[in-house]
């Protein structure tokens, strides 16, 4: 067995040294440190030889096999400049971070049943997106996983860029759930890239000529849709919270979306305003059994190129095709040129994009003229007194 080291200090033409054998080192070689005085000297062998009592004792007695693997060790580290303490230590770190984490096929479906209560649809989109995840990483531990391995894991060759957006919203709200629970690390997922944005599409609306001929065709041929289409119109909700709405949520002093109509699942009240209150008043809302079909049957009988299932010889179309979201962007653009509040629009209209948002969309779409004539149309028969 060596002997215990004494760390002795002399004086030489340098200064005073003291001489540290190599086995003790940091180095792994022979070194020797220089002070200017003979105290300096003596108190850094005092420090050395305390920190070897303290640390470094067992040393003395290594076995060669195991001094071998920490010469091997030492030169596999010498690239990153790590000591075999720090490399010791960041393994320890990561096995005890797996150990406290969980395999993704068990957190995956302690994930699924945390969202009974949501809607069938988005479960769905989220089992979707779990199936990927799995495909990819069976038998994975959620803490070893890459921000790249999950990017491939979602993404699919020829897959379009609005899919992979979808994965990726729904991986992250899984990912961060997981976070919460300890068994990965939030941060990971901001280095799972964005999807490629595509060109921006500009916003499409119906002038109030067509908005007058939709109306007109509906009232005339299909008089129950009437009060769907003016919700639309001139309230701004969503095609599918129509499909949802009943009867005793809408009332001529206000529409109540409760949280399980909203598409964002958070409640709100719509006041109606003058124009919405006429037509509700002439055409009290009810469900309209069948309403995709006879919303195709309406708009393609005012001259939009639609099939429409229900016409067995649907006219000439003479307007072209149906404009996306078109009612609803209807009722933003000439809400916001009516000056319209947009924080108070924001609210009604159950957006989640912020003011911001509706600023870029609708501000500046429609003139206050336009405005004007959208918000002056009324039924074109009064049938109040019925």
């Amino acid at each position: 067995m060596p002997r215990t080291p004494r760390f002795q200090f002399r004086k030489t033409p340098s200064g005073w040294m003291v001489n540290v054998p190599a086995s003790l080192s940091e180095s792994g070689k022979r070194e020797r440190h220089f002070h200017k005085t003979r105290d300096e000297a003596k108190d850094h062998a005092t420090r050395l030889r305390e920190k070897f009592n303290e640390h470094g004792a067992g040393a003395l007695a290594i076995r060669p096999a195991m001094a071998e693997d920490a010469v091997r060790a030492s030169e596999i580290l010498s690239p990153w400049g790590l000591s075999l303490t720090e490399a010791a230590r960041r393994v320890a770190s990561e096995l005890e971070r797996q150990d406290a984490s969980l395999g993704i096929e068990e957190a995956g479906e302690a994930w699924i049943s945390s969202l009974e209560g949501l809607r069938p649809r988005s479960i769905k989109s989220y089992e979707s997106t779990l199936r990927r995840l799995l495909g990819a990483l069976p038998q994975r531990v959620m803490s070893t996983i890459s921000a790249d391995e999950i990017a491939s894991s979602i993404s699919r060759s020829g897959s379009a860029s609005a899919t992979y957006a979808l994965h990726r919203r729904n991986a992250r709200a899984f990912w961060f759930w997981c976070a919460k629970k300890g068994w990965c690390e939030k941060a990971v997922f901001d280095n799972v890239p964005p999807p490629r944005k595509s060109p921006e599409k500009e916003i499409v609306f119906l002038a109030p000529e067509e908005v007058s001929s939709l109306l007109e065709v509906a009232e005339d041929a299909y008089p129950r849709a009437v009060p769907v289409y003016a919700l639309a119109l001139f309230a701004g909700i969503r095609a599918e919270e129509l499909r949802r709405l009943q009867s005793h949520h809408v009332s001529l002093e206000g529409i109540d979306l409760p949280a399980g109509v909203a598409k964002t699942g958070r409640r709100r009240h719509i006041t109606p305003n003058d124009t919405l209150q006429s037509w509700l008043q002439a055409y009290p809302f009810q469900p309209c059994p069948n309403w995709p079909h006879i919303d195709c049957a309406i708009r393609r009988l005012a001259g939009w190129n639609v099939s429409a299932t229900l016409l067995k010889h649907p006219p000439k179309a003479t307007r072209g095709r149906w404009p996306q979201n078109a009612l609803r962007h209807s009722h933003a653009s000439y809400a916001v040129a009516s000056g319209a509040p947009l924080e108070s629009l924001l609210f009604e209209f159950g957006h989640v994009g912020g003011v911001d948002v509706l600023r870029k969309h609708y501000l500046g779409r429609a003139t206050k003229a336009q405005a004007a004539e959208f918000f002056a149309l009324r039924p074109s028969i009064d049938q109040r007194g019925r």
